[in-house]
C-alpha cells in the first residue's frame, strides 16, 4: 500500500507501485512510473515519463527528470530510466534526455550523493558512485562501479571506465581507461588497485593488469605499439577490455604526467599487491 503525504501532487497518469513512499511537497508529473518500494524524499520533482525502478531511496529536493540545460531547446518526449535499489541524495539532478524518444540512464545499486548531476544522455552504469559536487555533462559514459570522488567535473562525451576511480577536484575531458586511477587533469597515476581487489580478481589477472599499465602508461613506446604488443600476448579479459576501450576512444585517453619518458615513472601505488 502507498504512503502519500497528503501535500504531495501527483499527476493522474502516475503509476505507482506497492509499498511507495512519497514525502511532503513532492511533485510526480504525466506519465511517470515509480517502482515498488521506492520512497521519495519532501519536495523532490520526478518529470514526465520518468521510469524508476523497486526499492530506490530518493532524498529531499532531488530533481529527475528536468529539462536539459542546453540553450535553445525546445521540449520534446524525452525521459530518464533509472534501475532499482540507488540511494539519490538531497539536491542531485538528473536530467532527461535532449530528443524525443531517449533517455538519459542510471544503473542499479549507485549511489549518487549530495548535489550530484547528471546531465541530458548520460549512461550510467550499475555500482556507480557519484560523490558530493561531482558534475556529469551531456552525453558522458560511466562503466560498472566507476568511482567518482567530490568535486570533478566530467567534460561531454567522455567515457569512463569499468572500475576506474577519480580522485576528488579532478577535471577530466579525456576518456578514462578501465581500471585506472585519476587525478589533476587528465592524469593518470595508477590502477585502482583497491577497486580491482574489491572486484575479487585473481592474482594472475592482477598481474597481468599490473603488466598492462606499465607498458600502455609508463614505457617509452608510442601507445600505438604498446597495444600492439599486448594484443599479441595471452592477457586476461580485464586486459582485453582496457585496449579495446583505448581503440574505441574518440576523444583520446587520459595518459600518465610523463609521456615523454613514461618508462622512467615508477608506479605510485602505495599498496602491495600479494600477487607479485
Amino acid at each position: 500500500m502507498e504512503d502519500i503525504h497528503q501535500s504531495a501532487i501527483i499527476a493522474k497518469s502516475a503509476e505507482l507501485g506497492p509499498g511507495v513512499k512519497v514525502g511532503p511537497g513532492v511533485i510526480i508529473e504525466d506519465d511517470a512510473v515509480i517502482g515498488a518500494g521506492t520512497e521519495i524524499g519532501p519536495h523532490s520533482f520526478i518529470g514526465r515519463a520518468c521510469r524508476i525502478g523497486q526499492a530506490n531511496r530518493i532524498g529531499l529536493s532531488v530533481q529527475i527528470g528536468g529539462d536539459p540545460q542546453i540553450l535553445g531547446w525546445e521540449p520534446v518526449d524525452s525521459g530518464v530510466i533509472i534501475g532499482d535499489h540507488n540511494v539519490i541524495r538531497e539536491f542531485a539532478t538528473i536530467h532527461r534526455a535532449e530528443k524525443a524518444g531517449r533517455a538519459t540512464r542510471v544503473g542499479s545499486h549507485c549511489f549518487l550523493m549530495a548535489t550530484a548531476h547528471v546531465a541530458h544522455d548520460c549512461v550510467v552504469g550499475d555500482g556507480v558512485v557519484i560523490c558530493n559536487g561531482a558534475l556529469l555533462a551531456g552525453h558522458v559514459e560511466v562503466g560498472d562501479h566507476a568511482f567518482i570522488s567530490g568535486n570533478c567535473p566530467i567534460h561531454q562525451f567522455v567515457r569512463i571506465g569499468r572500475r576506474a576511480m577519480i580522485r576528488g577536484l579532478t577535471a577530466v575531458g579525456k576518456d578514462v581507461v578501465p581500471f585506472t586511477l585519476i587525478d589533476q587533469t587528465n592524469t593518470v597515476r595508477g590502477l585502482n588497485t583497491v577497486g580491482i581487489r574489491r572486484a575479487g580478481l585473481s592474482a594472475a589477472a592482477r598481474r597481468d593488469l599490473k603488466k598492462a599499465y606499465q607498458e600502455l602508461f609508463r614505457s617509452p613506446r608510442p601507445l600505438s605499439e604498446s597495444i600492439e604488443l599486448l594484443s599479441a600476448l595471452p592477457l586476461c579479459d580485464e586486459v582485453r577490455e582496457m585496449l579495446v576501450f583505448i581503440r574505441e576512444s574518440k576523444r583520446g585517453i587520459c595518459m600518465a604526467y610523463s609521456t615523454a619518458a613514461r618508462g622512467s615513472d615508477p608506479d605510485p601505488d602505495p599498496v602491495p599487491d600479494p600477487a607479485e
